[in-house]
């Protein structure tokens, strides 16, 4: 079913009023623009399977108003992208939700496993994608784009019945309960602070701090007009270009001309404003100057990260879940540095929930040389409690 019309949008609506699990999926664009443009919204629900066009229907509200129901589960697939998309739409979080992919990782299908992947796992039906790389708001859309869409949605309630039969029988539901919190976080929704993206600049660590504080102003700037035009930051001046305005500091709109990459349209138009925001950076006291968060080093630490993480190989084989879910690499580096810098353990991630259960407790015993690691006859790494010495020199 393919959707073009309010009234038919409200015959769709009235059809899924009663549904438990509502598939979503949706098919957008971002190459050029700040925002996604939302090309297609599918959903699936018993049987009812169908497209929503977005373009042709600029009044969405019924739809918005069956994803903000609570009693509703909406089912997706790597859904953080789409919630954020229905986010903007709806204007508020969009929940509960189950996402599959995160599901998949819990009981071993396989770490960020694809729709298509994890369809011919959960159902032996192979979907066709060829569509991948369709531009999605140019009009009309073909038959087999129509076709490549609702196939997101089709078969997606059938896989996450599937996968919740593995997750109970493995008592893991809760664990996925746990870990999907994550995606309804209204603060990753949130459009980050203007006067914080120069850090996001390349090479910004090769500035002075005069100058970073010249960058912030400038930086902030352009992540303002990247929103207000909707376009990307680097199409209104590249990295580069902020650079050399944070080294060279001109004074004049004509000296900005001297910049290699800076386009003359925006010296023209807001020539005078990058000008003044050169030297309110300039003019910034010193114990204001920006600073960026030190640097992920693991050089001190790798030996100790090293066994850990060959702990958390152990017990992703063990449990048969993927040991990025257990503990990523960057999440046991900064366990050893709470470790080593005696922080409260209790607010780090791998002391909450289940994975304090399953792995964060064995490895605080590691750091304490409580615990140890062996390499058996057969090669295998294992876990040992090391025994006291009953004569001690």
């Amino acid at each position: 079913m393919y959707v073009t019309t309010e009234s038919g949008l409200a015959d769709l609506i009235a059809q899924l009023q009663d549904c438990d699990q509502l598939a979503i999926d949706t098919e957008f664009v971002r190459e050029k623009t700040y925002f996604h443009r939302l090309g297609l919204v599918q959903l699936a629900c018993d049987g009812i399977c169908a497209a929503i066009d977005p373009i042709a229907i600029p009044n969405l509200d019924p739809l918005i108003d069956l994803l903000k129901r609570r009693d509703i589960l909406k089912v997706f697939h790597a859904g953080k992208q789409d919630l954020e998309i229905l986010y903007r739409l709806a204007g508020e979080v969009i929940e509960p939700v189950f996402d599959t992919q995160v599901a998949a990782a819990m009981i071993g299908w396989g770490a960020q496993i694809s729709f298509a992947k994890l369809v011919k796992r959960a159902t032996g039906k192979r979907l066709h994608k060829n569509e991948t790389y369709s531009d999605w708001c140019r009009r009309p859309l073909s038959p087999n784009q129509i076709e490549y869409a609702l196939d997101d949605v089709r078969f997606l309630v059938p896989v996450y019945e599937k996968i919740v039969a593995q997750l109970k029988k493995l008592n893991r539901l809760d664990w996925v309960q746990e870990e999907l919190k994550s995606l309804t976080d209204p603060e990753q929704f949130e459009l980050p602070d203007p006067q914080t993206q120069f850090m996001r600049v390349k090479n910004v660590r090769t500035l002075k701090p005069k100058q970073m504080a010249v960058l912030r102003e400038v930086a902030a700037w352009r992540e303002k007009e990247a929103r207000r035009r909707d376009c990307l930051a680097k199409f209104i001046i590249r990295d580069e270009t902020l650079l050399q305005m944070a080294r060279q500091c001109p004074e004049t709109p004509r000296q900005l001309q001297d910049l290699r990459g800076m386009n003359g349209k925006e010296i023209q138009n807001h020539g005078d404003t990058l000008v003044k925001l050169i030297q309110k950076g300039r003019s910034i006291p010193e114990d204001q100057y920006p600073e960026l968060p030190e640097g992920t080093s693991y050089a001190t630490t790798r030996g100790v990260e090293e066994l850990l993480a060959a702990y958390v190989q152990i017990r992703s084989e063990e449990l048969r879940i993927e040991p990025h879910i257990l503990a990523d690499r960057k999440l046991i580096h900064s366990f050893v540095r709470f470790h080593e810098q005696e922080e409260n353990l209790d607010e780090h991630p791998l002391f909450h929930g289940w994975r304090k259960h399953l792995i964060g407790r064995d490895l605080h015993m590691i750091l304490e040389g409580e615990q140890g690691l062996i390499i058996n006859k057969k090669g295998r790494v294992s876990l040992i409690n090391p025994q006291p010495n009953p004569n001690p020199s």
